[in-house]
């Protein structure tokens, strides 16, 4: 009996030690076509990525903000971060109606004046229409519109105080 299991140790021994290497091999490869398709991601949509790096855009900006500031933040009311949430939805368009009105989106963001605006309109159009409004931007806009957007945003302060 024991030699059946000193039989048994060795081989299943010799089995862990032997696949050791493949499970290695096999998470470097996993790895590195991680990195390859991330890189090829970047290439492909650089200008769209910028926008999910923009903290303006992240509909939690506001809060994050009130809770490192010590000073009262200068805030947008909820019936006029509403009304630009609509303007920017209104400015789609179909194909056959003429496309979208790109200088009508553009000109809501540059009525905003911080970030933190631009926060708050972003959570409107989510709670109105049930779209993250990145996601929009990126469906319906291409390279060098995204560009014109993030460069007005880019421009705004973080946050204004009273």
């Amino acid at each position: 009996m024991s030699v059946a299991y000193k039989i048994l140790g060795v081989s299943v021994g010799t089995l862990l030690i032997g696949s050791t290497p493949l499970t290695i091999r096999k998470r470097n490869r996993d790895e590195r076509t991680g990195k390859l398709l991330s890189a090829i991601k970047a290439q492909i949509q650089p200008i769209a990525n910028g926008l999910i790096a923009q903290n303006a855009f992240d509909i939690h900006y506001l809060n994050k903000v009130l809770q490192s500031v010590n000073k009262e933040v200068l805030v947008l009311k909820t019936s006029t971060a509403s009304k630009y949430a609509d303007q920017i939805y209104k400015a789609w368009g179909s194909w056959y109606q003429g496309g979208d009105d790109e200088e009508k989106v553009y000109s809501v963001f540059r009525k905003m004046k911080d970030k933190v605006q631009v926060s708050q309109v972003a959570k409107s159009y989510q709670d109105t229409y049930s779209k993250n409004l990145i996601d929009t931007l990126k469906d319906r806009f291409d390279k060098e519109e995204i560009t014109i957007v993030l460069n007005i945003i880019k421009a705004l302060p973080n946050y204004r105080t009273s």
